[in-house]
């Protein structure tokens, strides 16, 4: 639950949400200053409506697991509410995107006017898809706070295009290597109960678990002893036992190392669990050429990152901490029941808003991604 993934998703594609909500209205000045980049000022109109918007995402996915206290309460474990650790996110993300914006002409990247006029209308179709109240509370009252997330958005996407053209990524084979092995896991901690507790296996239901895996280390045919014994066989490929990413564990990998192809090893006993593998392929060249292309956009992202970071580090970004303080997530946003979810009559506060698709060759403005919110004032 990471503020900064979250909000690379709302900015990834041209897509808000219709939202319904109570409440007194925003107070926040479209035109104070949110924050001051360069020779660049960030209005309080734009931050605050990528803050808004944010929010509306946290309470739709984890409201209904974590509760009312979601935002008063440090959730990623970092010392801060999750209210300024999102704050915090949401600022982070602005300086890089208007960082962007300011390097558009380094790197000969241009807004069409098709690109402008789609922009135009999915941030009309967004307001009007939703009530004035709901307007106004997330900060849409003013088109261009719409307009600019999204223009920004599809700088973004059109920047990160063009500058990892310059990252000239090469992956070889050898780096992309991988092999595949079949294994099975089970499970030498605990247990769930017919009430659902987690109960630890005795020393002897340890053995007796530890014997099952002999006998399916010993069986002619690895896959039908699997089965037989209540298991199910699952696969991996990996690079070598020294995969920093691996997900199995180092005395799994080092095992499936010493096995030439169609070999079952013996049983591999870690902490929680033990298993059985089967080599299955040496080489195997379709999770190569998987794997290859995995390291080719990371590498490229790795690239376009250091970029963006470095241009971060030089630039001078001071924010107005008395105006930033203003925005507060009052308002609990939640999914509607789908009988509500049909776009309403005028007056209504159920909503349907989206934007619509609108691809003139760049992509910069993509499919787009409809939700319906309601709120709800505390």
């Amino acid at each position: 639950m990471k503020s900064k993934r979250i909000m690379a998703l709302l900015l990834t594609g041209a897509a808000l949400m219709g939202i319904t909500i109570g409440g007194c209205g925003n107070k926040i000045q479209d035109n104070a200053v949110f924050a001051t980049l360069d020779d660049t000022t960030i209005t309080m109109g734009v931050a605050n409506f990528c803050a808004k918007y944010e929010q509306a995402m946290y309470d739709s996915i984890y409201m209904s697991y974590f509760g009312e206290d979601m935002w008063s309460s440090d959730m990623m474990g970092t010392g801060k509410t999750m209210t300024e650790d999102v704050k915090e996110g949401v600022a982070e993300q602005l300086q890089k995107m208007y960082l962007l914006k300011a390097h558009m002409e380094e790197y000969g990247v241009s807004l069409s006017e098709e690109e402008e006029a789609a922009i135009t209308k999915a941030a009309d179709d967004f307001i009007a898809a939703n009530s004035k109240a709901a307007i106004q509370q997330i900060g849409a009252e003013n088109k261009e706070n719409v307009t600019e997330m999204l223009r920004l958005n599809t700088i973004q996407s059109k920047m990160r295009e063009r500058i990892i053209q310059d990252a000239n990524v090469e992956v070889t084979d050898e780096e992309a290597a991988q092999r595949t092995f079949s294994y099975v896991r089970i499970d030498t901690s605990s247990y769930l109960d017919e009430e659902s507790n987690s109960v630890d296996y005795t020393e002897e239901e340890k053995a007796a678990l530890k014997e099952t895996a002999d006998t399916i280390a010993k069986a002619q045919d690895f896959d039908t002893a699997v089965t037989d014994a209540g298991y199910t066989v699952s696969t991996a490929s990996y690079g070598s036992a020294e995969d920093e990413d691996a997900s199995l564990d180092k005395a799994v990998l080092e095992a499936a190392d010493k096995l030439k192809e169609g070999q079952i090893s013996s049983v591999i006993d870690t902490e929680t669990a033990c298993y059985v593998l089967r080599l299955d392929k040496e080489h195997d060249e379709e999770a190569t050429a998987s794997k290859k292309e995995s390291l080719i956009s990371q590498k490229e992202e790795d690239y376009y990152n250091d970029i963006v970071d470095g241009w971060v580090e030089k630039s001078s970004f001071e924010i107005n901490e008395s105006e930033w303080e203003k925005v507060v997530f009052e308002e609990r946003f939640s999914r509607p029941e789908e009988a509500e979810t049909e776009t309403p009559s005028e007056g209504t506060e159920s909503v349907d808003g989206g934007t619509e698709s609108a691809d003139q060759g760049t992509e910069s403005v993509e499919e787009e991604t409809e939700a319906v919110l309601n709120t709800e004032t505390k």
